[in-house]
């Protein structure tokens, strides 16, 4: 008996340790809690409505909680109106959904004439605020949704602030999905669906067992779409799309990514990779024949599009240190994350 009580004490032990770090890491709490419902059921029947309601300079994190529906707006999250937790039921039932394009002549544009509109401008979705999370909701540019003969520039999303975090998001559009402009963003086990540049900008963001997904008609003509098309301003400059885990899937042909820029940075890191994917694997683009500080690299991918027999010569092959410079959680946070609900 004695024996038997002490495994069994034992045994408590080691499971309360190896749950510890759960324990340990609780939520931050919430102030107060907005509810939007298209029916009429919550305080709000718009998004935007309850993003308007968030004090400027507000410190406190505030839950916005939209409930299942589809919501045809184009919402906000401007820079003054920080530490919005937006929450919906699930990607599949909490969509957020509007049909903007890029339009206008080259002079309307200039002028930003009634007219016209601008590739940012398109956006569904567009977060300016740093602190700022999304959980189990969708942003949805219909644009191009069933006829893309001729289509063009359509945002989803455009992610424009610092320490942001999408858990469970979906994406959904065809060229230019997501905009990952500029700052620090984690997406973890979201779903991410183009044809063209879907994922573009400036960011420094790790996209954690996300899934990827090429839409391009296999009747289109079209000889193959970009997944990323990343840049940095300046060869110092931290940035870098990382992909980690999940898979790259759907119709058409992908390359892996294009240089918006020479100094454009794209790793994938385990991801497992359908024969969507192009042979070579990456395009120049604006780097042309100067690819000599273009990053793009594949470390320890699986799948029938991760064979890299084919790819272009100047790929990166990296060593430990470097690609462990790119996976490890420092690459984006320095403690942000935690500070996070």
């Amino acid at each position: 008996m004695e024996c038997h009580g002490t495994v069994s004490l034992v045994v408590l032990v080691l499971v309360l340790l190896l749950r510890w770090p759960a324990l340990s890491s609780a939520s931050v709490p919430v102030s107060r809690t907005i509810t939007v419902d298209s029916k009429g059921g919550g305080d709000f029947r718009s998004i935007q409505s309850a993003v308007n309601l968030v004090p400027d300079g507000n410190r406190e994190w505030i839950r916005i909680h939209v409930r299942a529906g589809g919501y045809r707006e184009k919402v906000t999250i401007p820079r003054e109106k920080g530490h919005i937790l937006l929450e919906g039921d699930s990607p599949s039932n909490t969509v957020i959904f509007f049909d903007d394009y890029v339009h206008g002549s080259t002079d309307d544009l200039m002028r930003r004439g009634a007219n016209a509109m601008g590739t940012y401008e398109t956006a569904t979705f567009r977060v300016y605020a740093n602190d700022f999370v999304a959980r189990d909701i969708a942003f949805t540019n219909t644009h191009s949704g069933i006829n893309k003969s001729n289509a063009t520039q359509a945002l989803a999303a455009l992610v424009d602030g610092d320490r942001i975090a999408f858990h469970r998001c979906a994406f959904n559009g065809f060229q230019d999905t997501l905009c990952d402009n500029t700052g620090r963003h984690y997406f973890r086990e979201c779903f991410i669906k183009g044809g063209v540049d879907f994922i573009f900008g400036y960011a420094r963001s790790i996209y954690d067992g996300c899934t990827l997904v090429s839409n391009i008609p296999l009747w289109s003509g079209r000889r193959a779409g970009w997944v990323t098309a990343h840049a940095r301003g300046r060869a110092g400059d931290p940035g870098g799309f990382v992909f980690k885990g999940g898979e790259l899937r759907g119709t058409g042909r992908q390359y892996l990514g294009r240089a918006w820029n020479k100094y454009a940075t794209v790793v994938y890191y385990h991801m497992n990779m359908s024969s969507v994917v192009v042979p070579k694997g990456w395009a120049p683009w604006y780097a042309g024949n100067d690819t000599n500080d273009v990053l793009f690299a594949e470390v320890g991918c699986t799948g029938p599009g991760s064979d890299m027999a084919g790819r272009v010569p100047w790929e990166k092959h990296l060593s430990e240190a470097e690609v462990k410079k790119f996976v490890d959680m420092s690459f984006i946070d320095d403690g942000w994350l935690s500070k996070q609900p």
